[in-house]
Parts: structure tokens; C-alpha cells; sequence
């Protein structure tokens, strides 16, 4: 699975460097260095992680795109919240902590939720311990859409644990 990430990285860098000509030699040398640089931070990372787990495998970066929408559609919906909250009149916030469970099963996956809860606005991951996170809402909704488990579900996929 290895050699699957490592020609994604290259597919991905010659996608996105074009055109060639034959005498354009600097091009293909740095994407050369720019390849094994993500590659060996690919592999220092899949080492720190323990490694073999099934986020480290190509078949994880395809499910990326779902990810990445998910995550589009939650913080904008958050944002339209925040935003609602700063522009009322009279405004009532009700800021609360709570601990939510993280699901994941390595710890990437469970820093990658924390994240996930931090850029979302109106909410904050405060500590992350012990498969928990402890995160600050600023009011009940922005709470609810953590705690409803869905921003869990998105991360779970990724890692490979849900379907």
C-alpha cells in the first residue's frame, strides 16, 4: 500500500505541474525533491502512529473528498450560526464544556477530530485525554452538533472504522 500512496503523490504533483518540454530539467528536479520530502513526512507519520493502520493506506485517501465536504457543509452552517449569534440584537449566549468520547482508534484519528471540532466555529477542543476530548461551546445548538456524534462518524470513516 505504500507504493500505492507514493505513485498518488507523484500523479497528484505531475497533475498539477504541467506543461513539460524537453529541456525544462529544473521541473521534474523538484518535483523529484518535493515528492520524497511529502514521502519521507508520509512515512514519519505513519511511524509515530504505530503504523498499519488503515488510515495510512491509499484506499483512506479516497475518501478524503467525502471528508472534505462534510467538513465544508458543517463549518458553514456554523458559520451561519456565529454569525446570527453576533448580529442579534439581544444576545443570549449559554457557553457550557463538555466531555465528548473520541471513537478513534489511533491517535491521529483522535487529533484529527479534535481539529475537526476547533475549526468549526462556536466550538473549541480544550484537552484531548484518555479517548476523550473536552471541548467549549458557545451556546446549546453549537453543543448539539458536536455531541450528535456526526463530526465522530466523518473522522471514523477516514480512519477506516465505519462505513
Amino acid at each position: 500500500m505504500r507504493l500505492g500512496v507514493l505513485l498518488l503523490l507523484a500523479a497528484v504533483w505531475l497533475a498539477l505541474s504541467g506543461p513539460y518540454t524537453l529541456d525544462g530539467w529544473l521541473i521534474p528536479v523538484f518535483g523529484l525533491v518535493s515528492v520524497a520530502f511529502v514521502w519521507r513526512l508520509y512515512l514519519a507519520l505513519e511511524r509515530a502512529a504505530g503504523g498499519g493502520f488503515e488510515f495510512f493506506r491509499a484506499s483512506a485517501w479516497l475518501r478524503l473528498p467525502r471528508f472534505l465536504v462534510a467538513f465544508a457543509v458543517k463549518v458553514a452552517a456554523a458559520n451561519l450560526h456565529v454569525t446570527k449569534l453576533i448580529l442579534s440584537p439581544k444576545i443570549e449566549l449559554h457557553p457550557r464544556l463538555r466531555r465528548v468520547p473520541a471513537s478513534q482508534k489511533i491517535s491521529f484519528g483522535q487529533v484529527l477530530y479534535a481539529n475537526f471540532i476547533t475549526l468549526t466555529p462556536g466550538t473549541i477542543t480544550l484537552d484531548l485525554r484518555d479517548d476523550e476530548l473536552l471541548v467549549y461551546a458557545l451556546d446549546a445548538e453549537s453543543e448539539a452538533d458536536v455531541m450528535d456524534g456526526s463530526m465522530d462518524r466523518d473522522v471514523l470513516r477516514i480512519e477506516g472504522s465505519a462505513d
